[in-house]
């Protein structure tokens, strides 16, 4: 029986490219969060 000397990896490394698929969706997801955040901040909360 073989013995390994590494362990297999978990997930692929990041490609050094500037666009991919997880970085789109953490951008995707700070810019929405920040939109809901700006608009609730830009509502007035003492209005009668």
């Amino acid at each position: 029986m073989p013995k390994l000397v590494s362990r297999p990896k978990t997930e692929p490394d990041e490609d050094p490219a500037r666009f991919n698929r997880r970085r789109l969706v953490r951008w995707l997801t700070i810019l929405t969060i920040g939109t809901a955040v700006m608009v609730a901040c830009w509502q007035d909360p003492l209005y009668p």
